[in-house]
């Protein structure tokens, strides 16, 4: 499979002074690479979006950017001086202020205390209460981004959109220079997020430069100047115009333009496996969405895609009974779940592999092999004893069907590559005795094209078998050569479905919320 690059790459004014200017950006941990050849170059008073797919590069880069982790290489100037921040501590003193979409305030501690965080850090010891900032002065802070609230009120009292307001007016106070914005709508209400931006647009009058990174194009289309796309750890889009870019151009460059894979053959879906009725995700998603009804047949394979942030891997794992939902109830052939409930889904025979392997479906320090039975490791159990030789016998099969290599069972996960490691995952699900509904997320990202012919060759077994499969990817071609049918998500709901054969230009537009004339 081969991969043509949409690249527009400006070449920078040489006489010309960025607020930030990075270059030839390289970062790898240990045979991963995570930036290859990242750049990022922001003019002063003006936003920036930074935009890429999961696993493109933009964390990284923004860590690099603001000094909590080292580049292998490459070079960074602020202001057109060569800069390299030995931490963030050493980023805000020089006017480069992080907000994160997980806020660093303290809940507990007040506003004023809040505001004045970074002068206490800077204290020492019994000198941390007289580093408070005045009273005067935090007053001049919450005023400049429009937040009138009492300076002794705890933080945990405010909405999420005001402590968001505090965390910027904090940064404000120390010489902002550059604002770094990363997802900062993602829980916020309308009238909060307009606020946001209104705050953004006076910082920029000012001559302070704003990244902001998102994945709402409306929000980037309403708020950015300039527009750079990561993918694969480079910069395939440079400092351009955002008014000189289409969105479908911005979701291409985003997602590449892989030469489509064959189609494989399907089986032929049979009698409803899973049937979700109304199906919402809860608060927690940060998503507005509308209720889903969603049918799965034996035998069929669902793919379900979106952009980042659609909505589409927490809709996924809500048919597994993996997240909790807002309403909505799931049916496993006739068998009524509470939705949000993964030990009744289980229970009901319905395998779930998780997008982050390491935090969500691994257990590094133990076995492959132990890791592999841990869904059906009762079978093997008797008077709460482990047979290792029952363990053995239904799992050893499992394992060499997916190649495992090295064939090291008894090898702890933590020591196999990803590829192998999402081999492990699903054949715990696969091994499962009454397996009848697979829910994947993100079934290949992160493997070698070995292990990824492999998994889609499992998957494909597992639908012949009778079992309902759903599949949630940010891989095109994998979701268009899987899925009878494709169920496009964008907010957190479904916004259409396409048939088996749609191109891939098609699904783009429909991601990109277009629709055909």
């Amino acid at each position: 499979m081969t991969r043509t690059a949409i690249t527009r790459q400006t070449r920078g004014d040489p006489g010309k002074i960025w607020t930030l200017e990075v270059s030839g950006i390289a970062k790898n941990y240990g045979a991963t690479c995570a930036l290859r050849n990242a750049s990022l170059r922001l003019r002063p008073g003006k936003v920036h979006a930074l935009l890429g797919e999961n696993g493109a590069g933009k964390s990284t880069l923004v860590k690099i950017v603001v000094g909590a982790i080292q580049p292998d290489r490459g070079r960074i100037a602020l202001n057109g001086v060569p800069t390299r921040f030995a931490g963030v501590r050493q980023a805000i003193a020089a006017g480069v202020i992080p907000i994160y979409q997980h806020l660093s305030l303290f809940p507990h501690l007040s506003v004023l205390e809040n505001l004045s965080a970074f002068a206490i850090a800077g204290a020492a010891g019994l000198r941390a209460r007289p580093a408070l900032v005045p009273r005067a002065t935090a007053r001049a802070w919450l005023d400049a981004v429009g937040l009138d609230c009492d300076l002794d009120l705890p933080v945990e009292r405010l909405s999420v959109g005001e402590r968001q307001l505090v965390e910027i007016a904090r940064g404000l106070g120390q010489r902002c220079t550059l604002l770094v914005l990363d997802e900062p709508t993602a829980a916020l209400t309308h009238d909060e997020t307009d606020r946001l931006f209104g705050v953004v647009r006076r910082l920029c009058a000012e001559g302070t430069a704003v990244l902001f990174i998102s994945h709402k194009f409306d929000e980037i289309e309403a708020l950015a100047d300039d527009v750079t796309v990561l993918r694969d750890g480079v910069a395939v889009i440079d400092a351009e115009p955002l008014a000189s870019l289409s969105r479908a151009e911005l979701v291409r460059a985003m997602l590449g333009d892989m030469v489509e894979s064959g189609e494989r053959a399907l089986p032929q879906p049979g009698a409803p496996m899973l049937i979700a009725t109304g199906l919402m995700l809860g608060p927690a998603a940060g998503i507005a969405t509308r209720p889903a009804d969603i049918t799965v047949r034996a035998g069929e394979i669902v793919g379900l895609a979106g952009l980042v942030g659609s909505g589409a891997l927490e809709l996924a794992a809500a048919l597994a009974g993996a997240r909790p939902v807002a309403a909505g109830t799931l049916a496993v052939r006739g068998e009524t779940l509470p939705a949000g409930d993964r030990a009744r889904a289980v229970a009901a025979g319905v395998g779930y592999v998780p997008a982050d392997r390491h935090a969500e479906g691994l257990f590094g320090p133990l076995a492959a092999l132990q890791n592999a039975s841990s869904s059906t490791v009762a079978l093997f159990s008797r008077g709460g004893l482990l047979r290792p030789g029952g363990e053995a016998a239904a799992l050893m099969p499992w394992l060499r069907r997916l190649n495992l290599h090295p064939f090291q069972p008894e090898r702890p996960a933590a020591g196999f590559s990803g590829g192998n490691q999402q081999k492990l995952l699903l054949s715990r699900n696969l091994a499962v005795p009454d397996l009848r509904v697979l829910v994947v997320l993100e079934p290949t990202r992160g493997v070698d094209i070995a292990a990824r012919e492999t998994i889609h060759d499992a998957l494909v077994e597992a639908a012949g078998r009778g079992v309902a499969v759903v599949i949630a990817s940010s891989d095109l071609d994998e979701v268009m050569a899987l899925s009878h049918r494709i169920l496009v998500v964008r907010h957190g709901s479904l916004d259409g479905e396409l048939p088996r054969g749609t191109g891939r230009a098609a699904l783009m537009d429909r991601l990109a919320g277009r629709r055909a004339a």
